[in-house]
């Protein structure tokens, strides 16, 4: 049989044990520190303004590679789609199998900055025409805000950034396999 003793510990023990539960209870969870985000206008705007950089930056110093790449684009988009996702695919799966990605990551980061800005002129060529002699920076700002607007779009902007990019990876695969 029970004590008296042990049922008065027992019963004290468990009205300080739900007490303490409502107490528990009632805390408010700290919140996690929020990391500072910048408004969707400020990143859509950085990106333009980087990548019109970067662009700049090719026109100037590669206008020839940046035409024959802008036009491989234009002239044969399921290959050059078809060779950009080769590519990606073979430098994801190097970069799991070398597990150093010391040469991959940089190889990724310049397809796809180089790759969306041979797109950009592409379409933008596409869109304001330009022949052999004409400047590369207008169909360049044409085809970046293009891009740019477009890639605003929830799931589409998604789907059309990544279908261009490898289209313009696939450019810059093919026009190297040509040896130029």
């Amino acid at each position: 049989m029970v004590s008296k003793r042990v049922l008065r510990v027992a019963g004290s023990a468990t009205v300080t044990l739900v007490a303490l539960a409502g107490v528990v209870a009632a805390q408010q969870v700290p919140s996690p520190p929020s990391t500072p985000r910048f408004s969707p206008l400020v990143a859509v705007g950085g990106s333009f303004v980087f990548n019109l950089l970067v662009g700049g930056l090719l026109v100037v110093f590669v206008p020839d590679y940046l035409r024959r790449t802008s036009a491989r684009f234009r002239d044969d988009p399921a290959s050059t789609f078809l060779w950009g996702l080769l590519a990606f695919v073979v430098l994801v799966v190097g970069s799991v199998l070398i597990i150093t990605m010391v040469v991959t990551i940089p190889a990724m980061l310049v397809f796809g900055i180089v790759g969306n800005i041979i797109a950009c002129v592409g379409i933008g060529m596409a869109i304001v025409g330009g022949g052999v002699d004409d400047s590369l920076l207008k169909p360049l700002v044409v085809g970046l805000l293009v891009v740019t607007l477009v890639s605003q779009i929830p799931i589409l902007g998604l789907v059309v950034n990544f279908v261009i990019g490898m289209m313009g990876a696939g450019a810059m695969v093919n026009e190297f396999r040509d040896g130029r």
